[in-house]
């Protein structure tokens, strides 16, 4: 699958994610935790690329997410790995985005965030 793809894939999973982190967490198994904490870090890397939301929601949510993921087993220095790992994998992905692309990326994932409660 072309990276392109990949990353629009991981951003409207992502999107679910970060608009319902600690609920979603709370309904993952505990072998599936760093799947979410790398989910996590490619949202919030689409979510700072496009300005789809602020700093301070970024990491509220962020910090919801890994409260949520702590409450099922995971620890604060596995989620922080696993998230930014995946948060720089996204960056370089997203920076070698067309302006087309980051156009249709970005439209996206603005209309999921405008469509979650804030």
């Amino acid at each position: 699958m072309p990276i392109f793809r990949q990353a629009r894939f991981a951003l409207a999973a992502a999107a679910l994610t970060l608009a319902s982190g600690a609920a979603l967490a709370q309904q993952t198994m505990p072998g599936q935790m760093p799947n979410l904490a790398a989910l996590s870090g490619q949202m919030h890397a689409a979510a700072e690329y496009c300005n789809a939301y602020s700093a301070a929601q970024l990491d509220q949510m962020k910090q919801q997410q890994k409260t949520a993921t702590s409450a099922q087993g995971m620890s604060a220095a596995d989620f922080d790995t696993a998230f930014s790992q995946s948060y720089g994998q996204a960056k370089t992905q997203l920076g070698a985005l067309s302006a087309a692309d980051k156009e249709k990326t970005c439209a996206q994932l603005k209309a999921m965030a405008a469509a979650q409660p804030r």
